[in-house]
């Protein structure tokens, strides 16, 4: 730090030049940097993150900088230009980089931008650095001059580390990973700031990041998740209810419907009010062009197993409506109307984030429901070496929706139509996405059960009437495999027969 003589001296001359402006500490912290204010009454007062206490010279450029505004404001100019106060001592801004902007400009076209209606409303989240709880709204006050600096350390350096470097400064800055999604986030965000003629989003720093991207290969691997069995899912929920009834029914309806966090809100008919089907329940569902923010229809989820109706109340009308008024009434569904007059549900991520940090969160455990969930993850094995061990570790929400679609591979021979419709997603993402933590044990479980329906040697369970028409998917039923309601077929009724019956009702069909 520089002597506190240094910045008398500095004082004495701005006093005896009669200068509004003067240099001193800033007040209450360790701050690197001096803090400049008006001698008048109410008078403008900031940090000059330009000029540092520790570096040699800077105090000295920095008086400098407030005598010649005060000169200008003699000769009836604006004075002080505030924004200059965190360009470095002696830097002049690039005739090519645009006018200076403030953080709290930036910030302002960019919320609105991700607003309800706005060009970014509907891919917002690469750009929350700019929202009043982000990074740029917490680390600098609006009325500080951007710096194509603090934009680039943003991008290079992981957001925990940066938080924990501005609290305490002897911290090292951690470097983000550049073959993660996070990191092709932020040079998506760069490019629309230089789009949006953001000046410190300069061409040099956008080659670089791009740079970075193209050298870093493929996108990395996400996390392995740890699915559950079906017992252990089971085991917890009971813990749950006990623990906590609201939180056990919502994890319930989750674990059971195989739901995202946030569609609990979104429930319009509850098992045990439909008609056609008293176990499907009704849900709202969003379209993807709009974020998954407006509401565009429903789709129905299916419970598996069903015997967790009954064991968690899930079908008992009157409790579950309680609850869900109860999760409402904590937190309400935030809507919003967009420019052209559709309505938004405008915090399903907020909304989520509720039942996420129940099960695991990082700043705050005491708010975790206290039971942990464990689940499983196998990797891979190669051939010819021993199958490695299965890895235990926990659970995050998300996780019971995978759960569910494994579940219903391994013990349903439902149609992947059926359950990517029930899920409320393609057949595509489906077998792409939900079933890729299946162990082999489970996949020959699920085969060997389709295998058995195939071939006559089980029977499927003939659905109630309306079910087929309500899905519009799936196949047709099988008269001949539906004809038997035993587990096995008669002694005098081979696979061989099945097949024929079937070739033969194939024939007449098509005559």
């Amino acid at each position: 730090m520089r002597p506190r003589s240094d910045l008398q001296q500095a004082a004495c001359r701005l006093r005896l030049a009669a200068c509004p402006y003067r240099v001193r500490l800033h007040p209450g912290r360790n701050s690197p940097y001096y803090y400049v204010y008006e001698t008048c009454t109410g008078g403008r007062s900031q940090s000059a993150r330009g000029f540092r206490v520790d570096r040699e010279g800077d105090l000295g450029e920095l008086v400098e900088l407030l005598l010649a505004a005060q000169r200008k404001l003699l000769r009836g100019g604006p004075g002080l230009d505030w924004r200059r106060l965190h360009l470095a001592s002696g830097e002049q801004p690039s005739p090519d980089c645009g006018p200076l902007q403030t953080w709290g400009e930036i910030r302002l076209l960019i919320k609105s931008d991700i607003a309800p209606g706005g060009p970014k409303a509907k891919d917002r989240n690469p750009f929350s650095c700019f929202t009043d709880r982000g990074y740029f709204g917490r680390t600098y006050p609006d009325e500080v001059f951007a710096r194509t600096e603090d934009l680039e350390r943003f991008c290079l350096h992981t957001p925990d580390s940066l938080d924990a470097h501005s609290r305490d400064r002897t911290l090292s800055l951690v470097p983000r990973k550049t073959n993660t999604s996070g990191f092709y986030g932020v040079v998506q965000m760069v490019n629309y700031l230089a789009k949006r003629g953001i000046s410190i989003a300069t061409p040099e720093l956008r080659t670089k990041l791009e740079t970075l991207k193209a050298a870093s290969g493929r996108v990395r691997a996400p996390a392995p998740r740890f699915i559950p069995t079906t017992a252990e899912v089971q085991a917890w929920l009971d813990q749950v209810q006990k623990e906590n009834p609201l939180r056990g029914w919502v994890m319930a309806i989750i674990a059971c419907y195989g739901l995202r966090a946030h569609e609990v809100w979104h429930i319009e008919r509850l098992p045990g009010e439909s008609n056609i089907q008293p176990t499907f329940m009704q849900i709202s569902m969003f379209d993807s062009e709009a974020g998954r923010a407006t509401k565009t229809g429903h789709r129905f989820a299916l419970p598996l197993p069903e015997a967790w109706l009954e064991r968690y109340r899930l079908n008992d009308v009157a409790y579950s409506r309680e609850m869900l008024a109860e999760l409402r009434r904590r937190n309400p569904i935030r809507t919003a109307e967009a420019s052209d007059g559709s309505v938004q549900f405008w915090n399903n991520a907020a909304l989520g984030r509720v039942v996420v940090h129940w099960l695991r969160h990082a700043t705050k455990p005491v708010g975790e429901i206290k039971a942990k969930l464990l689940g499983w993850h196998q990797p891979r094995s190669i051939p010819g070496q021993r199958s490695p061990q299965a890895i235990q570790g926990r659970c995050k929400a998300y996780d019971l929706r995978h759960a569910w679609a494994i579940r219903a591979r391994e013990t349903t021979t439902w149609s992947t139509a059926l359950k990517a419709q029930a899920m409320g997603h393609s057949e595509v993402i489906h077998a792409r996405r939900y079933l890729v933590e299946q162990t082999a044990q489970q996949i020959e479980r699920g085969m060997a059960l389709q295998k058995a329906l195939d071939e006559g040697q089980r029977s499927s369970p003939a659905p109630a009437p309306g079910v087929g028409q309500l899905l519009g998917s799936g196949p047709p039923l099988d008269p001949i495999a539906t004809a038997f309601s035993a587990a096995e077929l008669p002694e005098d009724v081979t696979p061989e027969l099945l097949v024929l019956a079937r070739q033969l009702m194939a024939l007449s069909a098509r005559s």
